[in-house]
């Protein structure tokens, strides 16, 4: 059951990323758009089992791809560069947000605690209780001061060591026992795909509007407004190249920087390159679209799709940020409520 759920999410995971393969078809790819149809079709005429196969298995493969890239970017630290010794970095990741949760209760000794026995979980309670006692307070800043990132990285991998060792526990429990985890762990999954195929959908649609833009004749300072943009994509890529190579192993693959980087690159072409020329092949099919100059993609409403991505992206966002502080509590909670059952048998026995 466990396997056809994880399955499940990674599905939905893979639905929310067919919008934004469309796009991409859409916009770089106008000759292989027109064959979409026919390639529907084609799946229809087939039997159903094998149309639903079909289906089920590009989405698992889209969904296990994307949940992957999805897991680095929302746990990557490269993001950071120092001006006036303080660091701007990218402050909310999953392992900051497991450590911030065990800081706010790093304090109490009666929610912090271990399950008789359990030397390896003790072990990380007492390291993370002296290595936060200066580096909790600033564990989800944007900017702080520089020359605490060692100290700090010990700090979320103590947390994140201590996160994995309690939620192994709990998940190998029975699965009427974890219900309440595996679904809250699962939205997370959901979420977090969700946030990531949002950002890919806002930024094809906003170079979609800068190219429109530009190439609408409007006032020059409108017209240049939006060129810039794939630059601060690839800038920031680079910058974050330099920080994972500098800090990690060739053997780590920078699947965050490899997004950036790819997205400034496909927004560039789109801007500043994109042909105005079509083939004869794609005229023909632009004139049975009532579309003889190939414009089709300059009529859209890429301001507002635009404007709509970001809303998206931005509210999955916060919302996998709360689901994650919230599994991490109810990870806390139930290992502590587990620690207490098996101390109190022992403590009758």
């Amino acid at each position: 059951m466990g396997a056809l759920t994880i399955a499940f999410d990674i599905t939905i995971v893979g639905v929310l990323a067919l919008p934004w393969i469309i796009l991409v078809i859409h916009l770089f790819f106008s000759e292989g758009e027109y064959r979409l149809p026919a390639i529907l079709d084609w799946v229809k005429d087939q039997e159903q089992p094998v149309a639903a196969v079909l289906l089920f298995a590009m989405t698992y493969t889209l969904g296990s791809a994307v949940s992957r890239i999805a897991f680095d970017f929302f746990n990557d630290d490269d993001l950071q560069h120092e001006f006036f010794a303080h660091q701007l970095r990218l402050g909310v990741t999953e392992d900051r947000i497991h450590t911030s949760v065990y800081c706010n209760h790093k304090d109490d000794e009666s929610l912090v605690q271990w399950k008789k026995g359990d030397d390896s979980v003790k072990a990380k309670v007492y390291t993370l209780k002296k290595q936060g006692e200066d580096l909790c307070d600033q564990i989800l800043s944007w900017w702080v001061l520089a020359g605490n990132e060692q100290q700090e990285d010990y700090l979320n991998g103590t947390a994140k060591d201590l996160f994995g060792l309690q939620e192994n526990q709990l998940l190998l429990k029975g699965e009427d026992d974890t219900l309440r985890l595996r679904q809250l762990h699962d939205q997370v999954m959901v979420l977090r795909g969700a946030a990531f195929n949002g950002l890919i959908a806002f930024s094809l649609c906003l170079f979609a509007l800068g190219a429109k833009i530009r190439r609408a004749g409007a006032n020059p300072w409108l017209r240049w407004s939006l060129v810039p943009v794939p630059v601060v994509y690839v800038i920031v890529a680079g910058f974050a190249i330099l920080n994972h190579f500098k800090e990690r192993s060739p053997s780590e693959p920078p699947y965050m920087e490899f997004t950036l980087a790819f997205l400034g690159v496909a927004g560039a072409w789109l801007i500043w390159k994109r042909p105005q020329e079509l083939s004869e092949g794609a005229q023909r099919r632009h004139i049975l679209a009532n579309d003889s100059n190939g414009t089709y993609w300059r009529k859209e409403r890429w301001g507002l799709w635009s404007g709509l991505a970001f809303l998206l992206m931005f509210a999955a966002a916060l919302g996998w940020w709360s689901t994650e502080t919230f599994y991490t509590q109810q990870v806390i909670y139930s290992y502590d409520s587990q620690a207490m059952t098996v101390q109190g048998t022992s403590d009758t026995k």
